[in-house]
């Protein structure tokens, strides 16, 4: 059987996934923050289900993790990077130091985490990064360090695979809205995923050799079509897709 690490195992699509992998036969260590929600899941899952506290932003809570794994001798071949956070850092002021946060955990802490388990997997393993279609674009209502921070995950994925590639697997999965979990967006927003949806997207990138995965495929096909619109245009419509879609405030933790 396949050993998986999700990071962010706890909530959301981290955790549905998690539920579905052992369900599929997977042995997984889950990674988050809450103990009590990962204790949750072993009493759900059973036997095929381990897991560690982790604050992803601390690098010696990497290492910690990586002790542990070596201990059980848990070498994983596949590892899903779901953890991240969704704050705004524009409103009601602008402030630095929730970007410094977001930023730390969905982009450095995730970087941190690769730089350590390249030294516990074996060649073919497959790392995964969970992207998102703000990655493409700004956003007034939703703030800079989320939108910043997925960017720079895209780009340092594109990165390593091309660093490591026929070594070590780097994948990434941009999702747009989802219904339950992380979502700034209103109830009236177009082309929203399903939990199980994105789910089915994580589980069959997995068995693929795509680099890069983009669900709903509409989303990222209008982004990428109001790109090419001159700036004032586009700028117009970023701002009425803040007005008419974005929730005014948002603090989100997977």
């Amino acid at each position: 059987m396949e050993k998986v690490l999700v990071v962010g195992a706890s909530s959301g699509v981290g955790r549905a996934l998690t539920e579905r992998l052992v369900l599929n036969g997977y042995i997984v260590w889950g990674v988050a923050r809450r103990m009590d929600l990962l204790s949750d899941t072993k009493k759900k899952l059973g036997s095929n289900f381990c897991f560690s506290s982790c604050d992803v932003s601390e690098e010696k809570d990497w290492l910690k993790l990586v002790r542990a794994l070596n201990g059980r001798k848990f070498i994983p071949q596949i590892v899903i990077f779901c953890a991240a956070i969704l704050e705004n850092d524009l409103s009601p002021e602008f402030d630095t130091k929730i970007l410094k946060k977001i930023v730390s955990i969905n982009f450095l802490g995730i970087i941190i985490g690769v730089e350590k388990l390249l030294k516990v997997v074996k060649p073919n393993a497959q790392f995964i990064a969970i992207s998102s279609s703000s990655a493409f674009k700004g956003s007034g209502e939703e703030g800079i360090g989320y939108a910043a921070s997925k960017a720079a995950l895209s780009i340092a994925f594109e990165s390593l695979y091309l660093k490591f590639k026929n070594k070590i697997r780097f994948k990434t999965i941009f999702f747009g809205p989802i219904r339950t979990g992380m979502n700034p967006f209103t109830k009236q927003t177009p082309f929203v995923l399903s939990e199980k949806a994105a789910v089915d997207t994580v589980i069959a990138a997995i068995s693929n050799n795509k680099v890069q995965y983009y669900s709903p495929w509409n989303v990222f096909f209008a982004i990428n079509l109001a790109k090419l619109l001159p700036s004032f245009i586009y700028l117009h419509l970023l701002e009425q897709l803040d007005q008419r879609y974005h929730k005014k405030f948002v603090k989100t933790t997977l």
